[in-house]
């Protein structure tokens, strides 16, 4: 057998559960057993053990959560902050190394859990991961879950579990341990290879498509580029012209501007001066009131001081009479304990005398005593020569009578041994008469097997077959899954993209000023803004927009009342300018007459709710929409003094003035924030849907995959059965060819008993003739000895009254002593009194010295109190004297500040005028610097290029109507993406970036297909060697364990051995074979400890832990166990927790475990083996 050098040396404990201190078992090679009543901390060992190995499940260990395995206090000691366990471990290493496994290799393994719910784990002191921990004890035997720690329920566990939860234990005995955790590896890192490589198949093929479908984008942005290159130049030089147009206009405003505003300074300026005297003044009335208030301050201050000191007089004086009180009391008490005094002292002197007294009558009772026992003596050595002859007499009867009885033995063993035969003789042949009614059953029940397991084969295919369509039905629910959540996935994006393309379009849309005016619109009435009530359609929106130029961006308010509101607000926050307009405005008139050779009225191309229809008519009124500025102009030079429109926003307006270029776009923008939000609307919607859709796929998947594996199991059950069933019809077999036998070797041993029969009744004849003679020499015997009997019982009698007077002075002895040792203790007692009655009396006196002392010291407090009142009324006197003067002078200065107040509202009338007169400047010059900034910003958002710098070749007269042709050919070009081109070589480089993944990660599935099939190989050849050489080890040990009796282990499904479970096939003896289920408690116990020690026979593990594992086993059993322990202890280490005596006399060492203090275990340990 393999020794195994590895060897735990210590496990070390401290705050685990009820171990509070430091605790350590020292462990040594042979048989360890942990003992002590239920309940005292036994199993918390092997929590100890299991939780250093790493265990994660806290109900394992015993408990709801892991926390629970920190000491939690008890009734001396307090909840200790962490738990930590260490192991320490010899012979660790790798044995191919020169000092791999040497003995005085050492290493440490500590695992710690803080109450904060912080954990260590450390090799050596150092700090590792649980990973770590786990690989160090890979393959040893010792992993949390391994056959090495076995307590009495696991034992019933592995004989109840299923055949595929018993696989564990082979694997364990093949050492594949870290076969499996490399395949598990492997096989997730395969899983995700695919995933990624499926990921990356739809992503290549998604990109290919989007490289097909920008090919002819690419070519049509092309030629966009060159058309708005062209356009772009036009355009500016028609903004430069606009430009230096508005820029002269401008320079005039201003001058006229700053003349009035100088005129206004002057004005505030002189305000300023009389505001800051007034505001001097006001700051220092403030600072006369302040304090004021600190003065009234103080004078509350001082009346609230003197009620608070007359309080404390009164408390002073009550404390002062309850102490006066006490002080008679105590005075009462020291009387009291002068007399208790007088009272002991009286009773000390009574006692003394009572002992000497005692002492004098015990001493007359000792001599008499001794009297007795020299009397007693010489009656004792007469008796003793009488009794001498007595049983030399009573010995010679033993003889005859043990002769006899050997006599009566032998010819009742003989009569015994005769009726036992013939018992057996009419057995025999009961036997032979059950037999072959037995072959009959026989028989009849191989039939009944084969039938049935006929039955579970055609069952079994029909599982597998509706496996097989449940199986195809699941692939098919994941594939659907997939696509699934492939659409949801897309529209999300799109979905985030709208959202994003809507904060965009919500910033364009909102300026900062209409941010100020939005932020206060539940204050200022809003009812909406006039972008947002109009809807025109898409041709018609650059004319309606351009028309209302910047009052689009107004707002509806509900009346002229709420306007003014709204401009003071954008005043006094210097946001800028913005338009309103009341809800209830007047209709306008319009013109009766419509000039030829328009599309329409701009009104007629705006639909707008009822309320607002008065709002659209007058903004609207006299406007004409017509193609283009060429018909515009022209309608112009024939006489018609209208405001005219083009459709890409030109006006010409009655006052000849022409407007061109790219306005905001605001209509646009609004109408493209509605269709988003719209979108988004239905895309949230489609996503619920999609959603909806994989929750009831996912549910129908979960559905097929529980039927599967309830199929599976069902599966497992037929093949048990039909493996079951073989075995049973072979076992029928088998005890039909033996009831053969039997009936044969049955009637050769009948004749045998006809022939011993005989020979016993001439046996018994000779022994009852010899029985009648021994009876008559045993008679005379008795006779002589009854004679001296006689004589001694006569001598007994005076000797027991000799010793009865003897014993009732040895009772009045010890009832004196008993007596004066009461006496002394009452004596002492009383001293005892005394000596406490004395220190009482002195604490008593101290007590009323401390009584007395503070009974001044509470007088003299209160008259120093009552002086500090006096002072204190003397203050608050003065104080409020104070206060009465600073308000006079208060008064005068409050008038002064009113002749302030009127002079510079006289001088505020005035600056409102200039003020007026300012803002009406103001007003023109903002339009004229809007106009400038909106045409600058659509020259800087559309061209990327400030206005001011730019430099263009002079107008041509046909700029403009090529600027028109220009418009309609990109027009005609239809939607262009202008990132197609780089967009197309970005798709390219990406596509080629996928195509080398795909054939990486190919790469990479082949080569783990490859080591997982070299692991399973390895394992397979393992497996079956493990398996065989159990088989044979489990036989041997059953056989053992059991005294008799045979078992075997078998694979459930022998063409699978990497997958398959193991059934357990036991057969006690004296017993049928029958399935482990039906065992008894105390053989399910031996047959799992079978399998575990037939384990250990192939692969030793270093240390094995049985918590009460012996418990189900009887005596004789409990021996077998023990003896079977003891072989196997001399390369394994063996922890037995146990009640057992058995068990414990085949121990080595001993730790017992008590609980002196409840909740806290206490260990001690004894050293068996030498002894």
């Amino acid at each position: 057998m393999l020794i195994f050098l590895m060897r735990i040396e210590k496990i070390e404990l401290i705050g685990f559960k009820s171990f509070s201190e430091r605790t350590a078992f020292n462990l040594h090679p042979g048989i360890t057993c942990i003992v002590g009543p239920n309940g005292c901390g036994k199993s918390n060992v092997v929590d100890a053990f299991r939780w250093a190995l790493g265990e994660q499940s806290a109900k394992s260990l015993r408990g709801e959560k892991m926390e629970e395995v920190i000491f939690n206090g008890s009734s001396t000691k307090k909840p200790k902050g962490m738990a930590e366990v260490t192991l320490v471990v010899s012979g660790m290493g790798d044995p191919t190394q020169d000092n791999g496994n040497d003995p005085q290799n050492f290493t440490s393994v500590t695992r710690r859990l803080y109450r904060s719910g912080e954990s260590e784990y450390m090799a050596n002191k150092s700090v590792c991961r649980l990973k770590d921990i786990k690989d160090l004890f890979l393959d040893t035997g010792l992993e949390v879950k391994s056959y090495s720690i076995l307590e009495q329920d696991r034992i019933a566990a592995i004989l109840n579990s299923k055949p595929q939860d018993r696989r564990f234990i082979i694997e364990e005995v093949a050492g594949v341990m870290k076969y499996k955790v490399r395949k598990t590896e492997a096989q997730n890192k395969l899983e995700a290879s695919r995933l990624n490589l499926q990921r990356i198949n739809d992503i290549v093929t998604e990109v290919k498509r989007q490289i097909n479908a920008l090919d002819r984008q690419a070519k049509k942005a092309e030629r966009y580029k060159k058309l708005s290159a062209e356009t772009r130049t036009i355009e500016l030089k028609l903004a430069k012209r606009d430009y230096h147009a508005l820029r002269e206009s401008l320079e005039k405003i201003l001058a006229e501007y700053t003349a009035l505003k100088e005129n206004e300074v002057l004005k505030k300026a002189e305000l300023t001066k009389i505001e800051n005297i007034s505001e001097t003044n006001r700051f220092g009335i403030l600072e006369k009131e302040k304090a004021l208030e600190v003065i009234q301050q103080e004078f509350r201050d001082a009346e609230k001081a003197i009620a608070e000191t007359e309080r404390a007089i009164a408390v002073l004086n009550t404390d002062r009479d309850n102490l006066k009180e006490y002080l008679a009391k105590l005075f009462t008490q020291r009387e009291e304990f002068e007399t208790k005094r007088n009272e002991l002292s009286e009773k000390l002197g009574e006692l003394n005398g009572t002992e000497t007294r005692l002492f004098g009558d015990m001493e007359g009772l000792k001599e008499e005593l001794r009297l007795k026992n020299e009397l007693i003596e010489s009656v004792e050595n007469e008796l003793s020569e009488k009794e001498s002859s007595v049983d030399s007499k009573r010995r010679d009867v033993f003889s005859a009578s043990e002769e006899l009885s050997t006599l009566r033995n032998e010819t009742g063993r003989m009569q015994a041994s005769l009726e036992a035969l013939e018992r057996k003789e009419a057995a025999l042949i009961k036997d032979a008469d059950d037999s072959k009614k037995v072959l009959g059953e026989i028989d009849l029940s191989i039939r009944d097997v084969e039938g049935s397991l006929r039955d579970k084969n055609a069952e079994a295919l029909l599982l597998n077959e509706k496996k097989s369509v449940y199986t195809a039905e699941g692939s098919s629910l994941r594939e659907k899954i997939e696509h699934l959540r492939d659409e949801l996935s897309k529209t999300k994006e799109d979905l985030a993209s709208n959202i994003s393309r809507m904060g965009s379009l919500k910033e364009l849309v909102l300026d900062a000023p209409t941010r100020e005016i939005l932020q206060e619109g539940s204050n200022l009435h809003i009812v909406s803004s006039l972008s947002d009530i109009l809807n025109v359609d898409p041709e018609y929106e650059k004319a309606v927009e351009n028309a209302l130029s910047e009052k689009i961006n107004s707002f509806i308010l509900k009346s002229l009342a709420d306007i003014e509101t709204a401009i003071s607000t954008l005043k006094s926050k210097g946001s800028g300018r913005m338009s309103f307009i009341p809800l209830d405005s007047r209709t306008a008139d319009e013109l009766s007459d419509v000039p030829a050779g328009i599309i329409g009225r701009a009104a007629d191309f705006v639909r707008v709710d009822a309320e607002f229809a008065g709002i659209a008519k007058n903004l609207l009124k006299n406007i004409f929409i017509v193609k283009d500025l060429k018909t515009a102009l022209a309608m112009r030079e024939s006489g018609n003094n209208c405001f005219f429109v083009t459709l890409d926003g030109e006006i010409v307006e009655p006052s000849g003035i022409v407007i061109g270029g790219e306005g905001r776009g605001v209509l646009k923008r609004k109408r493209e924030l509605r269709e988003i939000e719209e979108l988004i609307g239905q895309k949230t919607d489609s996503i619920s849907m999609l959603q909806e859709d994989i929750n009831r796929l996912q549910q129908e998947l979960s559905e097929k995959e529980s039927g599967i594996k309830d199929i599976e199991a069902a599966i497992v059950d037929a093949e048990k059965e039909m493996s079951l069933s073989k075995l049973t019809s072979a076992n029928y077999q088998e005890e039909k060819d033996r009831t053969d036998r039997k009936l044969a070797y049955l009637a050769i041993e009948v004749e045998e008993i006809v022939r011993e029969k005989e020979s016993l009744k001439n046996m018994i004849s000779e022994k009852e003739k010899a029985i009648s003679a021994g009876e008559s020499e045993k008679s005379a015997i008795e006779k002589d000895m009854a004679g001296l009997l006689e004589e001694i019982i006569q001598k007994k009698i005076d000797y027991e009254e000799d010793r009865s007077h003897i014993t009732d002075l040895r009772l009045s002895i010890t009832a004196h002593k008993e007596k004066i040792e009461a006496v002394q203790k009452e004596t002492e007692t009383t001293g005892n009194a005394l000596e406490e009655l004395s220190q009482k009396d002195n604490l008593l006196s101290e007590e009323i010295k401390s009584v007395e002392g503070r009974i001044s010291q509470r007088e003299a407090e209160s008259g120093e109190n009552e002086e500090k009142v006096k002072v204190m009324v003397l203050n608050a006197d003065r104080l409020r004297e104070d206060i009465s003067a600073r308000k006079e002078a208060l008064e005068q200065e409050n008038q002064q500040m009113l002749s302030y107040e009127q002079a510079v509202k006289a001088l505020r009338h005035e600056i409102d005028a200039l003020t007026s007169k300012v803002s009406s400047l103001d007003v023109e010059r903002a339009e004229h610097r809007l106009k400038i900034e909106n045409l600058t910003e659509n020259i800087r958002q559309n061209y990327g290029t400030e206005i001011d710098s730019l430099e263009t070749e002079p107008l041509l007269p046909e700029d403009e109507e090529r600027l028109t042709e220009l418009k309609q050919k990109i027009q005609e070009l239809g939607p262009v993406n202008l990132g197609t081109l780089e967009e197309y070589e970005e798709l390219t480089t990406r596509y080629e970036f996928l195509s080398k993944q795909q054939e990486d990660l190919n790469r990479s599935i082949a080569e783990l297909e490859e080591a997982i099939t070299k692991i399973n190989s390895t394992t397979r050849k393992k497996l079956r060697e493990a398996f065989d050489a159990l088989k044979i080890k489990f036989s041997e040990v059953f056989l053992s364990l059991f005294g008799g009796g045979r078992a075997e282990i078998i694979l459930t499904d022998e063409s699978n051995i990497l997958e398959t479970g193991i059934d357990i096939i036991a057969q006690p003896p004296g017993k049928k074979l029958q399935n482990i289920t039906l065992l008894s408690g105390g053989e399910k116990a031996l047959t799992a400890l079978s399998i575990l020690f037939a384990s250990f026979l192939i692969k030793p593990t270093p240390l094995c832990i049985l918590d009460e594992a012996d418990a189900p086993l009887d005596d004789s059993n409990t021996g077998r166990f023990s003896r079977m322990l003891r072989e196997l202890s001399t390369n394994i280490q063996f922890i037995v927790i146990t009640h057992n005596r058995v068990t414990m006399e085949a121990s080595d060492y001993i730790y017992g475990i008590t609980m002196e203090e409840p909740g806290v275990s206490k260990v001690i340990s004894m050293q068996l083996a030498e002894a």
